[in-house]
């Protein structure tokens, strides 16, 4: 049976949505040393694409090197050096655990999909190799699963199979997967990380604090739909399960309760940008998947997200 695409994920591979992208390009720092998890600009000796600089020869220098045209007008011994831009490998981390699934009218998790669509087309398109993971699954199972890694644009199509198949289920494990994704032994790169982060600061600080010793330079977004961050069930009385964990609770929503909730929300938002702004992590926030457009066109540019 052929999964059914969702209209939002469906965007994420029209021609005039991509067209949108094509003048984008990753907000990935450079460097003219290299420092990993970075894309660096490095020297090399005597190879590379653009002469950087020359350096008095020293015995032992690859012969091959040396700058014959200034030995014939100076009679003296240089060797040249290069400078070569080193890819940056990119994998952007999409979180599948029941709560990106819910409100299902909010479709955060439509949301969330194409926005790691188009990091990975704007990235494909600086020819540097780029992965999707997803992470999430039933209770007491992790479930994650990641594509192999791509580097031109005319491979963005194959991204589409894991977008259409994943699902929402489990809780979120964020450290458990960080932990899964960095026992892969890859070189420090990129990580992205997208997920509504209505989780306890501990499992995303752990998780990220993992990223960090491993060197990677982390850009989070937080994605959320526009009825959760308002709060938006009526007064009455309710029995409520956590889609995680199970957990049946019955509360009655009144207006002080609705607001308490509104609250509590933009309390975990919050939190969340302060731990990245101390931390050196790049935080971008994408609420309601009609905002899809302006988040492209306003927000990733404005937090460097891309340029």
């Amino acid at each position: 049976m052929t999964p059914v695409v969702s209209m939002m994920l469906a965007r994420a591979f029209e021609p005039s949505f991509l067209q949108r992208l094509d003048n984008l390009v990753l907000g990935i720092k450079r460097a003219r040393t290299v420092r990993l998890g970075r894309r660096a600009l490095g020297r090399v000796q005597g190879s590379g694409i653009e002469l950087e600089s020359f350096k008095d020869y020293s015995e032992g220098d690859d012969l091959r090197f040396l700058d014959w045209n200034s030995m014939a007008r100076l009679d003296t011994l240089y060797t040249k050096s290069y400078r070569v831009e080193r890819e940056t490998e990119v994998s952007i981390l999409i979180d599948c655990s029941a709560s990106m699934g819910l409100p299902v009218k909010d479709d955060k998790f439509g949301l969330a999909r194409v926005l790691g669509a188009a990091l990975a087309y704007v990235a494909l398109g600086e020819n540097d190799p780029v992965r999707l993971v997803s992470f999430g699954g039933p209770r007491d199972q992790l479930f994650y699963r990641a594509t192999e890694f791509y580097r031109r644009r005319e491979s963005y199509a194959s991204f589409r199979p894991m977008l259409t198949e994943i699902k929402c289920s489990g809780a979120t494990d964020m450290a458990a997967a960080i932990e899964h994704f960095l026992n892969q032994r890859r070189p420090p790169g990129v990580a992205f990380v997208l997920s509504d982060f209505l989780i306890p600061s501990t499992h995303y600080k752990v998780a990220f604090s993992h990223l960090i010793a491993a060197r990677y330079e982390i850009k989070v977004i937080q994605v959320l739909g526009s009825r959760e961050s308002m709060g938006s069930l009526g007064p009455g009385a309710y029995r409520l399960r956590d889609c995680e964990t199970g957990e049946i609770r019955e509360v009655t929503i009144t207006p002080t309760v609705a607001d308490a909730c509104r609250r509590r929300v933009e309390q975990l938002r919050n939190d969340l940008y302060q731990h990245c702004t101390a931390n050196g992590i790049t935080y971008a926030a994408a609420v309601g998947a009609d905002n899809l457009d302006n988040f492209l066109v306003r927000e990733l540019p404005r937090l460097g997200l891309v340029r």
